[in-house]
Parts: C-alpha cells; sequence; structure tokens
C-alpha cells in the first residue's frame, strides 16, 4: 500500500508537469512563429521600401540573406523555390534557418535568417523545462514516501497489536482509544468488537466445557463403582464379556472428560 501511495503520487505529478512542461515547449514553439515572422515581415518589408526602391543594397545582419527572383543578383536558390508564402523553419543539413517568403505582383522575395542564437536559447529554456520536471518527479517521489510513511505508520501499528496473540485475552487493552477518530481509528473499533465477540465466544466454550466435564463425571463415577460390584457377582460369560465393555467404555468417557477439563483449566490459567 505505500508503494503504492508513492507511485500514484510520482505518476500524478509525471502527468502534471509533463503536461506543463509540453505546454511550455508548444508556447515557446508558437511565439517563436509568430514573433519571429512579423520580424522577418518588418525586416523584409523595409529591404524593398528603403533599400532596393532607392537602388540600395539590402541592409541585413551577417545572419540574414535577401533572395528575389526579379533580381539576378539575389536569385533564389532551389531549395526555396518550392516552400509556401509566409514563414518556414527549415533545417538545411546541419544548420537550421527561419524562411520568409512573399510574394507581390508576381515576384518572389526571400528572406532566410540563421537561428542558431535563439535555437542555444531555445536548448538552454527546454533544459530548464526537462530539469525541471525531473526534480518535480524526484520531489513527489520524495513528498510521496513521507506521505506515504506518515499514513500507513498507524495501520502497520494496527497490524501489530491485532495479530499478537495477546489480544485475545479477556484483560487485553482496548485498541480503538490509541487511535484518532479516522478510518483507522474506525478500523481498530471494527477490530475491537470483532475480538470482544471471538473472546464472549471462547468463554462461553470454555464454561460449557468445563461445566459438562464436571457433570459428567458423576455418572461416570456410578458406573464404574457397579462395573466394580458386578465383578463379584455370579455372572455367565455372555454378560461378564459386557460388563467388560462397559468398564473400558467408562474408563474412556473418563479420559476423554479429564482432557475437556485440562483444557478448560489450561485456558483458566492463560486468562
Amino acid at each position: 500500500l505505500m508503494r503504492r501511495i508513492v507511485v500514484a503520487f510520482v505518476l500524478m505529478t509525471a502527468l502534471v508537469s509533463g503536461t506543463f512542461s509540453l505546454g511550455i515547449v508548444a508556447i515557446v514553439h508558437v511565439l517563436e512563429e509568430h514573433l519571429v515572422s512579423q520580424e522577418m515581415q518588418r525586416e523584409l518589408e523595409s529591404v524593398l521600401q528603403d533599400d532596393l526602391r532607392n537602388q540600395r543594397p539590402p541592409r541585413l545582419g551577417p545572419a540574414t540573406r535577401f533572395y528575389a527572383s526579379s533580381h539576378s543578383a539575389y536569385e533564389v536558390p532551389p531549395q526555396y523555390s518550392a516552400l509556401d508564402d509566409g514563414f518556414t523553419e527549415l533545417v538545411d543539413g546541419e544548420r537550421a534557418l527561419y524562411v520568409y517568403i512573399q510574394t507581390l505582383n508576381g515576384e518572389r522575395f526571400v528572406l532566410v535568417q540563421e537561428q542558431h542564437e535563439f535555437e542555444a536559447r531555445e536548448k538552454a529554456l527546454f533544459n530548464v523545462v526537462l530539469a525541471g520536471f525531473l526534480l518535480s518527479v524526484a520531489g513527489a517521489w520524495g513528498l510521496g514516501w513521507l506521505m506515504a510513511r506518515r499514513v500507513m505508520t498507524p495501520v502497520s501499528r494496527l497490524a501489530r497489536q491485532v495479530s499478537h496473540r495477546d489480544q485475545l485475552l479477556p484483560l487485553a487493552p482496548a485498541l480503538a482509544a490509541e487511535y484518532a477518530d479516522d478510518e483507522v481509528g474506525q478500523l481498530a473499533a471494527a477490530f475491537d468488537s470483532t475480538l470482544g465477540q471471538l473472546r464472549d465466544s471462547l468463554e462461553r466454550e470454555r464454561l460449557f466445557t468445563s461445566d459438562v466435564s464436571h457433570e459428567l463425571r458423576t455418572p461416570l463415577t456410578v458406573i464404574a463403582t457397579s462395573c466394580e460390584l458386578l465383578q463379584h457377582a455370579q455372572l455367565e460369560p455372555r454378560q461378564r464379556e459386557q460388563l467388560g465393555r462397559i468398564e473400558r467404555a467408562s474408563e474412556e468417557m473418563g479420559e476423554l472428560v479429564q482432557t475437556f477439563l485440562q483444557l478448560a483449566r489450561s485456558k483458566t490459567n492463560k486468562t
């Protein structure tokens, strides 16, 4: 039961923390696409409005490249020709690229940006999320173990007390008084009630055995005495044979009654 409690804690935390971690990853990807797409769109509009219109080369950062289908100097590479308009995250060999494509008046403009810097930050964020997930699972295991131990301590103590042989004694103390008024206390009260009924049954059995044994000793004594008197009488062989059978049956019955008395006395001494 203790192991089940710990497993339940860990699974619940793993489920919640895993969902939260996956949510963070998904939100990061959505924000990445939305923000980078807007930034590249503004940058592309700046190139088209400010640079190309004024016959100037595009003023871009070292990690950004510009291509246009209508300018031979900026011919669009084949790997970008089949992409749809809008934002695309592309892996080219070992490089990860952001590609933003816009078509105006039949002309196709492409802006490509290296994303290694953002990927490094994104990887660091994902490592933090993974570390948080693992720490939360480890914390859930520790907390679950402490809680399970706290919950199971009274249950284990009750189990030891119930299994102890002294609980069958009439003077054995009640168990429910040692526990709080909760489920464990109710279980202890149920054990007290059951053990009380068992003690009463054993006591009634002891009294019955003792009373019956004492009551049987008198007629058995009479039978034994009568057999002794008949031994001196003139009896036929068949009658003497029957008398021997009565004596043997009386002796066996006496031994059985003596055994019952010893059992009753043994129970009395134990109590």
